[in-house]
C-alpha cells in the first residue's frame, strides 16, 4: 500500500491536469471511472500534496463538470440517431429518454443530484438524455453543476480521508484480515449452498 501511494505522489504535482484529461477522456464514453478518479485525487491531496488540496479539487470539478456537457452535446447534436449506433444504446433507448425526462419534470434538479451517485453508465445516459430531450444548455449546465458539487465533493472527502487516515486502515486489515476472510467465505458458501439447495428443489419437482 506505501509503495502505491509513494507511485502516485511521484506524479502528485501533474495530477491536477492528469485527471481532468482523464474525466474528458470518461465525457466521452470512454471506459474510465469518475467515481475512482475522484477518489484517486482524494487520496493524492492528502497524502502528498496537502498544500494544493483546494486546487486540485477544483481541477477536478471543473473536469467532472465540463465531461457531462460532453455528453449533453452528443445527445443534443446527434439526436435520435444515436440509437442507431450499439456504442451508445448501452446508455439510451427511447424508453429510457422517456422515463428521465418524466424524473426532470417532476424532481428536477433532484434527479441530477441523485444520478451523480450512481455510476455504471447511468450518470452518462441521464446527461445524454438531457441532450435528446433538447434541456436547454444553461438550464442543464447550472442543474449538474449544483448537483456536481455534492458528488464530487463527497467522493474527493472520502478519498482524502482513506488517504490521511490509509496506515490505520491498513494495519486494521491486517490485524483483522482472518475474520475479513472467512466472513467473505462464509457469505460464499451460504450463497453457494442457497443456489445448490434451489437447484436441487427444481430438479426434484421435475
Amino acid at each position: 500500500m506505501e509503495s502505491l501511494f509513494d507511485s502516485l505522489c511521484l506524479y502528485a504535482d501533474q495530477a491536477h491536469w492528469i485527471i481532468f484529461l482523464l474525466l474528458m477522456l470518461a465525457g466521452l464514453n470512454f471506459p474510465i471511472s469518475e467515481d475512482i478518479l475522484l477518489l484517486t485525487g482524494g487520496a493524492i491531496a492528502s497524502t502528498c500534496i496537502p498544500e494544493s488540496t483546494y486546487y486540485l479539487y477544483a481541477w477536478i470539478y471543473m473536469g467532472c463538470w465540463i465531461s457531462a456537457w460532453e455528453v449533453y452535446w452528443i445527445g443534443r447534436l446527434l439526436g435520435p440517431k444515436l440509437y442507431r449506433y450499439q456504442w451508445f444504446l448501452r446508455f439510451v433507448n427511447p424508453e429510457r429518454v422517456e422515463k428521465l425526462h418524466y424524473y426532470y419534470e417532476k424532481f428536477g434538479v433532484w434527479t441530477f443530484i441523485v444520478g451523480r451517485f450512481i455510476p455504471g453508465g447511468v450518470r452518462n445516459a441521464l446527461f445524454m438524455s438531457a441532450g435528446l430531450g433538447k434541456m436547454p444548455f444553461v438550464k442543464f449546465i447550472l442543474r449538474d453543476g449544483f448537483a456536481c458539487i455534492f458528488s464530487s465533493a463527497t467522493l474527493f472527502t472520502i478519498g482524502y480521508q482513506f488517504g490521511k487516515n490509509y496506515k490505520i486502515i491498513v494495519d486494521y486489515i491486517k490485524t483483522y484480515n482472518l475474520v475479513i476472510i472467512g466472513i467473505i467465505i462464509t457469505i460464499i458458501l451460504i450463497f453457494a449452498g442457497y443456489h445448490w439447495t434451489k437447484g436441487d428443489k427444481k430438479t426434484t419437482s421435475q
